[in-house]
């Protein structure tokens, strides 16, 4: 039975430009760790959070201090790279894997040290769809009207068909119990920067559409992700997609030359670190009109396909 679809306006109404983009890998642990107060707290609250499940209690260990990555540092630093002076009027993070820093508003605290104190939340619990999901909410912001959504989030800036959102992925690979789950290989984090409107300068594509399927069983998939992609890339003479490996392997008939197969090891930030490579490599008489970024959840059954169109 094909999953329920949410969709972006289709092909010809213009989505958010991409401004900037920014990426890192982060290496070691928190600097809130530095403290050995902060430790103590996050592994009493680790022991107390764990304690009803046998199979996944977390017990300190002297010799293996509790570490992990801060996503509010993450961002901190990726806000800085990608957008140091220019106000921006939403911030959303998405993520899958819990922070390293659990008794912080990590929105609420990245909107205090970003240029604009823009409005901002959190997308989680949807596994790798929540970047997806935070594309969706931040295409639908700034084709809003302006005026309503500064009422809205009482900023009372309306700053027309300029206004800019930031889009901050974030995964953070340390694990502190056992877990079902495969954990990220490395901390990784990336920014992308959108803005609304005419095309603004230094703009290396937009937003051409959205596909989310949710509750799709994997013997659906190829059938659907098909379907869906046919849809988004109707008028494009070449397209080329970036996929998760989880899509790669559940897509068989897929066309030759079509794909670009994301790394493993990094659930949420995989697709979107290719995806930023090839519009780097965007050039020459070959090059596509259209990038999709592709992804599947099979744990939960999310479908998400994301077009681009390359600037220039």
């Amino acid at each position: 039975m094909p999953g329920t679809a949410s969709e972006l306006p289709a092909a010809g109404c213009a989505g958010p430009w991409l401004v900037g983009a920014e990426r890192r890998v982060f290496t070691g642990s928190a600097g809130f760790l530095d403290d050995p107060a902060n430790r103590a707290d996050l592994e009493t609250y680790l022991s107390d959070l764990t304690q009803p499940y046998p199979h996944s209690r977390y017990a300190a260990d002297a010799s293996s201090p509790v570490a992990g990555q801060s996503y509010g540092e993450m961002a901190e630093e990726l806000i800085r790279a990608v957008a140091p002076v220019e106000p921006v009027d939403l911030l959303v993070l998405a993520y899958a894997v819990h922070d390293a820093q659990p008794g912080r508003a990590t929105a609420t605290y990245l909107s205090s040290v970003c240029p604009g104190t823009p409005l901002s939340f959190a997308v989680s619990d949807q596994g790798t769809a929540a970047a997806f999901s935070a594309l969706r909410i931040v295409r639908d912001y700034l084709a809003a009207d302006p005026a309503q959504t500064a009422r809205a989030s009482g900023s009372g800036r309306a700053s027309g068909s300029g206004r800019r959102a930031l889009l901050i992925v974030a995964e953070q690979a340390t694990l502190p119990y056992p877990s079902a789950g495969a954990a990220p290989e490395q901390h990784r984090g990336l920014a992308l920067l959108l803005s609304g409107g005419a095309v603004p300068a230094g703009a290396t594509g937009r937003l051409a559409g959205l596909r989310q399927r949710t509750n799709l069983a994997a013997g659906a998939l190829a059938g659907q992700v098909a379907a869906d992609l046919a849809e988004l890339s109707a008028g494009y003479r070449r397209v080329r997609v970036v996929a998760n490996s989880a899509l790669a392997e559940a897509w068989p008939e897929r066309p030759d030359g079509l794909l670009r197969i994301a790394p493993a090891g990094q659930p949420s930030t995989g697709v979107w670190w290719q995806l930023l490579d090839e519009f780097a490599a965007v050039t020459g008489p070959d090059r596509p009109d259209l990038l999709v970024a592709a992804d599947y959840e099979p744990e939960l059954g999310y479908l998400c396909l994301a077009g681009f169109e390359p600037a220039g």
